[in-house]
């Protein structure tokens, strides 16, 4: 059995190499995944290492390699909704390479975010990934190093960018196609701002389904990100006339509210009114009653794609363009009348 070293001594990779009785080199090529080094030896100096609890210095590391091992996240997400589970991702394609992210919170003032980018220069990161709350295009940043960027839910109007993007107006068309084959045939979509990016391609996604099977297209109930926008316009809808048999809304609290006027109104959810949501923020839908069918974004393989794709721009790979994330329905009780077998 190795002994471990108590406290006041440091192990360093000559003790490793003594223990398994190889070459400091061939300890070296391990650690780095270089070299051709057999698997019984490569097993050998692992179960050392983990025998010794020898850590290696990240500052060795950093000078022999010319890297930090270290990246930036910069999100303007001040709630963090969006940005930590893409930061759950990006931390699950980091872990093999071993590399450590700064997490920044750059939702205040231009001053703020330009100091935080500086911070993470002196640090002399290998990358970046810039997120956000909305998936709207802002301004690329501009590195004078050429520092790695990848953009994670947010694009910028750059052909040389690498933007990760969830695919909105693939969310907007598979909810209409859901409530179609729940037998829905006038639909109506309550959601956010206009003026929001997310919401005029999920509102295209909607349309472009509802016109391909000759169905009516009622206008779109603009409004805040709230249950209380969800409640209003769901109760002025209904006050209209109008014979609504399906419902989709903007974020999973606006079906919350909607989900609220139809239960005061009387009408059955899923059996006179379907009702499909975006974003599964499961704190809401499996807190609704019934339970709220919503559109998920996979914002984890989101983070795990923009990873991935900064560490290849870091190993110097030319990755840009764009890569749009599909989407998938988890479904609940609001709009199933049918199996989902």
């Amino acid at each position: 059995m190795v002994k471990k070293a108590d406290n006041k001594t440091r192990i360093t990779i000559r003790d490793i190499a003594n223990a398994a009785n190889v070459s400091i080199s061939t300890v070296s090529k391990v650690m780095n995944g270089t070299g051709s080094i057999s698997q019984q030896t490569k097993d050998k100096i692992k179960r050392v290492i983990n025998e010794m609890d020898y850590r290696p210095s990240e500052l060795a590391r950093s000078l022999h390699q010319k890297k930090t091992y270290t990246i930036g996240l910069l999100s303007s997400d001040g709630y963090g909704r969006f940005s930590l589970p893409i930061l759950k991702g990006i931390e699950n394609a980091l872990a093999e390479a071993q590399i450590s992210v700064f997490l920044c919170n750059a939702s205040g003032s231009p001053q703020e975010f330009k100091r935080h980018i500086d911070s993470l220069l002196a640090k002399h990161v290998d990358g970046i990934i810039v997120t956000a709350a909305k998936t709207d295009k802002r301004e690329p940043l501009r590195l004078k190093d050429n520092t790695p960027v990848v953009y994670a839910y947010t694009a910028v109007d750059d052909d040389n960018a690498m933007c990760v993007l969830p695919d909105d107006r693939g969310a907007g068309k598979l909810a209409c196609q859901h409530l179609i084959e729940q037998g829905c045939k006038n639909i109506v979509h309550i959601t956010g701002p206009e003026h929001f990016l997310a919401v005029q391609q999920r509102s295209a996604g909607c349309r472009e389904v509802m016109e391909a099977q000759n169905m009516p297209c009622f206008a779109e109930q603009y409004g805040s990100w709230s249950s209380a926008h969800g409640y209003d316009a769901m109760r002025l809808l209904l006050s209209q006339g109008i014979d609504i048999d399906g419902v989709i809304t903007g974020n999973d609290l606006i079906g919350h509210g909607v989900l609220q006027a139809l239960y005061e109104q009387h009408k059955s959810v899923p059996k006179d009114v379907a009702v499909v949501s975006f974003d599964n923020w499961q704190v809401i839908t499996e807190l609704c009653r019934p339970t709220l069918s919503s559109i998920d974004f996979q914002l984890n393989e989101l983070g795990r794609i923009a990873g991935e794709c900064l560490i290849e721009k870091i190993d110097g790979q030319d990755r840009r363009g764009k890569v749009m994330v599909p989407c998938y329905l988890q479904p609940g009780e609001s709009s199933c009348r049918y199996s989902q077998a």
